[in-house]
């Protein structure tokens, strides 16, 4: 079934990229299935939506092809192409078609699929990250430590040994690809697969790294600040562009974080709504007055109307959950009494005279 991702995400086809970022937010928020009314297949939609729309090249891919794609893939349908492999950030090898489409089209275009080597990018890595709740709401800087490979800093991925001089791969003549021949079911292919000499460059070093033993990859252990936006929410994840794992002969991956909130011990959230309880004397709810909570902005002090009933939900503009959109959702307190445990003879004699009031 064709998938229009701008419907989806419910934004025009000019929509700025930060239009884009705020409508995946709020719709993800409203739909996270760990959430209370949330909808799993919907917040799969939203995701796969905004992993393409969200991602410049790919959005170009999509406009480039129309608005519709078909949701069964290999090749045009209906004017489309299928786009569900793009959800982890990694095109055709990252829905595992990479080798099918090398090999089939390697013998044809003489260079691999699309008439030129296939670039190879690096693996993705991910861990898990836990906020305090007030941490989740105002945004904070998270300092975190990851080990992955990197480009060897002695020799900038090279895998040659400063100042040595390089000559041409035997190996593969300085093509950087060798030449294998494959059988499949639509007969015999010829195809081109990256050098495992060289690693695709053509050249190898007189003097190999001592670093890196050549390979231009080390790994490394990399402090990295992180800049978590005020509003996030349990279970959403982040994405850093090329702190995953390195390759000399294409790009980084990507990490990716996953959050976590820890529960408060007052308030809670719905969506951009804190929600908290407020206990109260029954004389407080029947004759009103002022009561200080403590928020998350500080203290504020709370007027409780008259005749209040236990339940009622009284409203706090503006200090609730930061917005997509901007501006602040709202705070809700919900008024519950607070019941002596003991009464005293006098409390018991007024009680009593109320009664006969009918109080």
């Amino acid at each position: 079934m064709a998938k229009d991702y701008y419907h989806v995400l419910g934004v025009s086809k000019n929509a700025s990229p930060e239009d884009i970022k705020r409508a995946y937010r709020t719709l993800a928020h409203q739909h996270h299935p760990d959430k209370k009314g949330g909808n799993e297949t919907k917040f799969k939609e939203i995701n796969e939506a905004y992993q393409v729309l969200g991602d410049e090249k790919k959005r170009a891919q999509y406009d480039q092809f129309g608005s519709t794609f078909s949701s069964q893939g290999g090749g045009p349908s209906g004017g489309g192409w299928d786009f569900s492999g793009f959800s982890q950030g990694q095109g055709f090898e990252g829905a595992g078609f990479g080798d099918i489409f090398e090999d089939l089209f390697a013998g044809f275009s003489g260079r691999g699929f699309g008439g030129r080597n296939r670039q190879k990018r690096g693996d993705d890595l991910s861990m898990e990250i836990t906020l305090a709740f007030t941490e989740s709401i105002f945004g904070v800087y998270k300092s975190v430590t990851i080990d992955h490979t990197a480009l060897c800093d002695a020799c900038q991925g090279s895998g040659a040994e400063q100042g040595a001089k390089k000559k041409k791969c035997d190996t593969c003549n300085g093509t950087g690809t060798v030449r294998e021949n494959k059988r499949s079911l639509f007969g015999n292919f010829t195809s081109l697969s990256e050098c495992r000499t060289c690693r695709g460059r053509g050249e190898i070093p007189e003097k190999q790294c001592r670093a890196c033993s050549g390979s231009g990859i080390a790994r490394k252990r990399e402090q990295i600040s992180i800049d978590i936006p005020a509003g996030i929410a349990h279970g959403e994840m982040l994405k850093l562009t090329g702190k995953g794992e390195a390759t000399t002969s294409g790009s980084a991956g990507d990490l990716y974080i996953k959050i976590r909130v820890t529960p408060h011990s007052l308030f809670r959230r719905e969506d951009d709504a804190l929600l908290c309880d407020m206990s109260l004397p029954v004389t407080t709810l029947l004759l009103g007055g002022e009561e200080k909570l403590e928020t998350l902005d500080g203290a504020i002090v709370v007027k409780i109307p008259e005749l209040s009933h236990a339940g009622d939900t009284l409203r706090v503009k503006g200090k609730g959950v930061p917005t997509a959109r901007g501006g602040r959702g709202d705070l809700f307190i919900r008024l519950k009494e607070k019941l002596p445990k003991k009464l005293s003879s006098s409390a018991k004699k007024l009680l009593s005279d109320l009664k006969k009031e009918g109080i």
